[in-house]
């Protein structure tokens, strides 16, 4: 499977990304780099590896809760680019 720089461009567009031609072209030399590794890795033999086997055995660790004092908020909000009262003013992000 291969991406076209059209493809790229799509994606690009849905990401929000601007790409000049030699940065798509670029792009699309990457994915398509990346992909066929991926095709490389569906020709493993993997029939006798369970899908947990790099967990077995193993434990995460752990650390208790602790409550830690943040600190002083006024001056990290006076580092925001936009504020209002004691919160931070961020993009929409969701249409």
């Amino acid at each position: 499977m291969a991406v076209s720089k059209e493809e790229v461009g799509k994606i690009a567009h849905l990401a929000r990304l601007e790409l000049d031609e030699h940065e798509t072209a670029r792009m699309t030399e990457d994915m398509n780099a990346i992909l066929a590794y991926v095709e490389q890795l569906n020709e493993v033999d993997t029939e006798n590896v369970s899908p947990h086997s790099f967990l077995e055995g193993k434990e995460t660790p752990q650390e208790e809760d602790r409550e830690a004092k943040f600190g002083n908020i006024e001056e990290a909000l006076a580092n925001a680019p936009r504020a209002e009262g004691r919160f931070f003013v961020v993009p929409k992000v969701i249409e």
